[in-house]
């Protein structure tokens, strides 16, 4: 009864997948196929050296032992911490145990700070999932009030069957546009009591094919990090923070 519960969820699941594949008529572009996302909408195929201008500033510390505790209005009380480096395509990476909900690895090029994401699909009962990244240019430090730039990332879910009784599940193909604009520079912002000088304010808007605009304001403190994010979908606050 149990195998055949989860095999009729399994195809179920399957004609979501195949109705929402049907949807998704946009072509990839083939420099971001692999999980990597296409910084200012050039053809550079992801690369991460940072615009060529002199950064203004530390607006995210990296060090292993790095914490931020944040509360969330969707997860509670939440830890950022920075657990060990991995070098990925000759650059260092800090890595984060969890941050916004994903494993993900910190790089700072010149201005530029780089966020590479773990994303996967669904659980699904009796299926093995992929797991692809992404990289977006999360922070311009150099950028002035008004200042542009985006992230094209590409990537594909891939489900395998442990069971070979279950159906098998075609590949799905997702495509969104991360686009970033600088707000303000050199605010004075008060979080949790606490008040922040030389803070950045960054817009992102994140696009994606079959879903509604997701906006999300970022707050970047200068040798802080991140001390805020206010978004339509959940925001946070920084309580309290450890940099070595």
């Amino acid at each position: 009864m149990m195998k055949i519960t989860k095999l009729a969820f399994a195809f179920i699941f399957l004609i979501s997948l195949a109705s929402f594949q049907s949807c998704e008529n946009e072509p990839l572009d083939s420099d971001l196929t692999s999980g990597v996302s296409d910084d200012d909408g050039g053809s550079d195929g992801g690369d991460t050296d940072g615009t060529g201008a002199a950064s203004t500033g530390d607006y995210w510390p990296r060090a292993v032992g790095n914490v931020w505790n944040f509360n969330d209005t969707f997860y509670g009380g939440v830890t950022y911490d920075m657990v060990g480096t991995e070098v990925i395509d000759g650059d260092t990476y800090y890595k984060f145990d969890d941050l916004l909900n994903s494993e993900s690895w910190l790089l700072k090029s010149g201005d530029s700070y780089y966020i590479r994401t773990a994303v996967g699909g669904y659980d699904i009962p009796g299926y093995a999932i992929t797991t692809s990244y992404i990289t977006t240019k999360m922070l311009v430090d150099s950028a002035e009030a008004g200042d542009e730039w985006a992230s094209h990332v590409s990537y594909t879910i891939s489900y395998t069957a442990t069971d070979s009784n279950y159906p098998e599940i075609p590949n799905v193909d997702y495509s969104a546009t991360y686009n970033f604009e600088m707000i303000a520079r050199d605010l004075t912002r008060t979080v949790e009591g606490v008040e922040y000088d030389n803070v950045l304010q960054v817009r992102l808007e994140l696009e994606a094919l079959g879903a509604p605009t997701t906006t999300v304001d970022y707050f970047y403190a200068k040798d802080v990090g991140l001390i805020e994010f206010v978004g339509n979908l959940s925001s946070g606050t920084l309580v309290n923070y450890s940099l070595n």
